[in-house]
């Protein structure tokens, strides 16, 4: 088993030892039916169509980026952009031949890009692990010309929830992933950052995601090594521990765990007619 640990991992890939754990985490998360549905949902809302020019930042593994260039083939142009050497060039040999996409490294708060250069921006899961974030909304603004959409989706982690007993114990080890994260709360301020970049018509749409296989829930969340931290910590005994970890796997086996997040999808346009010197 890994001792990486993806809560803190994702916002420095590049400075862990190995990089596959963050890498198959990314593989697993896009082959599952929720995280098909609202990234489908995305593409529509950003109402991509042949010839358009995409940023997808934090692009990972170029998964998104993949299928969009699908969308606005055949003179479309996606720039797959992720701070992470390593992904950057997973996703690069992942498309080796797809003339329509081109990979960058880059900071999304300091993109490397003129103004006015997108119809479209996309960032998916990448602001819950940015310091500032605020910035790279601003920044993601100011590249889109006047008409184009920024679409970002993130988590509310102030809603990640496991289903298990003593209560009190499920509490701790929520609390001690949900704190691990760099902006715990991005989900429900995206909208304010949004509105403070000079958008316009922003739109927010919620939804829910739901794990009922507390397998799959440990390899996106962590619980096993979160509740040896806990214990590291002298915040839960061992024992209560075991008892804890014996109870999760018991209602998975039944088919009663669940693990759920609200997560957020918010929209805005920049206006056709900005202010001279705007952003």
């Amino acid at each position: 088993m890994s001792n990486e640990y993806l809560a803190t991992g994702f916002a420095c890939v590049d400075d862990r030892d190995d990089a596959k754990p963050y890498a198959d985490c990314l593989t697993l998360l896009d082959s599952l039916p929720y995280f098909q549905e609202y990234k489908q949902r995305s593409y529509e809302l950003l109402a991509l169509e042949p010839g358009l020019s995409v940023l997808e930042v934090g692009c990972g593994l170029g998964d998104d980026a993949r299928r969009m260039a699908e969308k606005v083939a055949p003179d479309g142009l996606i720039i797959g952009m992720d701070a992470s050497a390593k992904l950057i060039g997973d996703a690069s040999r992942l498309a080796p031949s797809n003339p329509l996409i081109h990979w960058v490294q880059a900071d999304a708060r300091r993109l490397p890009f003129a103004p006015e250069s997108f119809d479209r921006c996309r960032v998916d899961r990448t602001l819950q692990h940015i310091a500032q974030p605020e910035a790279a909304i601003r920044e993601m603004a100011r590249v889109l010309k006047p008409g184009g959409i920024l679409l970002a989706y993130d988590n509310d982690w102030g809603t990640f929830t496991i289903n298990a007993n003593p209560e009190n114990v499920t509490q701790i080890i929520e609390g001690l992933w949900r704190d691990s994260i760099t902006n715990r709360w991005i989900g429900r301020n995206l909208k304010r950052l949004f509105v403070d970049a000079g958008l316009n018509e922003v739109s927010i749409e919620p939804s829910v995601s739901v794990m009922t296989e507390f397998e799959t829930a440990d390899q996106v969340y962590n619980i096993i090594q979160t509740m040896d931290k806990a214990v590291a910590m002298g915040l839960i005994t061992p024992s209560i521990a075991e008892s804890w970890l014996a109870d999760v796997k018991e209602l998975s086996q039944v088919g009663l765990f669940l693990c759920t997040l609200t997560t957020f999808t918010v929209t805005g346009i920049k206006s056709e007619n900005p202010e001279k010197g705007w952003l």
